[in-house]
């Protein structure tokens, strides 16, 4: 279960998160082309699904042709702000960019407060299971959080309003002018790759938020860990349960 913390950390992840590889990077590989989508319609091989074809052309980093439900036919743009939208899939990504990193924070989160946690009046910090500790969250701690993260959503959803504006780029990584503390210095084929590992795990991450989610509820304040350990949670010790022992 996830401390007062590690909630917050999660939620703020949208503009929080440590993106150290940039697309603005000096050597960096060139930005994606915007997906043609609007204009050839169903035109691409699926490689997700190789029984269909899909709007996608491959053009962005992890693109595999999945999107059974056609989302890229329709490339919004900044639609809130009055932008008639420009072809391409900029808001799609930077929402799957940013949803993947507070998953990624998220299940860190979750697990986190069973190896360690800080003292608190009552043991506020010691609860094992999230679904608990957000309980135990109290209003003022709820009004800062919800603060900081308006604040953050604010500054990043403006910033998509620039059409020079790279989905995910936080001015951090290699490159002129950026905050680079560990010395990233990756050739054009080495950052492609890092492209691809953020995207994958971002999407593993999004699919393992949802099981830690489904194996801690109902669990009392039980952690993840000790349920997967082999630990019971109450209503199962009281009401038994399907499977017979040692299963």
């Amino acid at each position: 279960m996830v401390s007062k913390v590690c909630v917050a950390l999660a939620l703020a992840a949208p503009a929080a998160s440590f993106n150290f590889l940039s697309k603005k990077s000096a050597k960096a590989a060139p930005a994606p082309k915007p997906s043609s989508s609007r204009s050839s319609a169903g035109a691409y091989p699926s490689v997700a699904l190789p029984f269909t074809t899909t709007n996608l052309d491959g053009s962005l980093v992890g693109d595999v042709g999945f999107d059974p439900l056609g989302f890229s036919k329709y490339a919004p743009g900044a639609w809130w702000q009055g932008d008639e939208g420009d072809g391409s899939l900029k808001i799609f990504r930077e929402a799957e960019l940013m949803h993947g990193r507070i998953a990624q924070l998220a299940c860190l989160g979750w697990v986190f407060p069973e190896l360690a946690h800080f003292p608190g009046k009552d043991d506020a910090f010691g609860k094992m299971n999230p679904f608990e500790a957000v309980d135990a969250i109290p209003s003022a701690g709820w009004y800062q959080i919800i603060a900081f993260m308006a604040s953050l959503e604010i500054f990043r959803v403006n910033k998509l309003k620039d059409p020079s504006y790279i989905p995910g780029d936080l001015s951090l990584g290699q490159g002129p002018g950026r905050w680079n503390p560990f010395g990233f210095d990756y050739t054009q084929e080495e950052y492609a790759e890092k492209q691809l590992q953020e995207i994958k795990h971002s999407r593993l991450a999004m699919l393992g938020i949802i099981g830690l989610a489904a194996k801690s509820s109902g669990a009392g304040d039980i952690g993840v860990l000790e349920l997967l350990g082999g630990g019971k949670p109450e209503f199962v010790t009281k009401a038994g349960f399907y499977f017979p022992e040692g299963i």
